[in-house]
């Protein structure tokens, strides 16, 4: 599985650094989740999903036959209870591909940023067809 990230997830990642020191662990500690989500066999892969995505780590914000956007709870070694991030990403299926879109702290934002998901997904389904 191969993982990038766009401009303004990493402008988010390195401001987030600073404060927390562990973040990068995190982020290394949740590509193996997300890699044990999407590569596991496909048998495998459906009761996995369900176990994560049925409790309150992470959620499926839209869906189609090409793609996943996932919100997903990145807890931080080093936050305390400062330390709950959301990370947005989207799974390409088809490229085996995820790519990184927003990292938010939970206290400081409420909610994901809708339009750049919408952006992102625009531009993603332009690249598939």
């Amino acid at each position: 599985m191969n993982f990038s990230s766009c401009p303004q997830f990493d402008r988010e990642f390195k401001a987030f650094s600073k404060k927390w020191r562990t973040l990068k662990d995190d982020l290394e500690r949740a590509k193996r989740v997300i890699a044990m989500l999407y590569a596991s066999p496909v048998q495998d892969r459906d009761t996995i999903q369900k176990s994560f995505f049925d409790g309150k780590k992470a959620t499926k914000l839209a869906q189609t036959e090409h793609y996943e956007v996932v919100k997903m709870r990145l807890d931080c070694s080093s936050g305390g209870a400062q330390g709950k991030l959301r990370l947005v990403f989207v799974f390409l299926k088809a490229k085996d591909l995820t790519v990184f879109i927003e990292l938010y702290a939970k206290n400081d934002k409420d909610r994901e940023d809708s339009p750049r998901i919408a952006r992102y997904v625009a531009s993603t389904e332009d690249r598939i067809s």
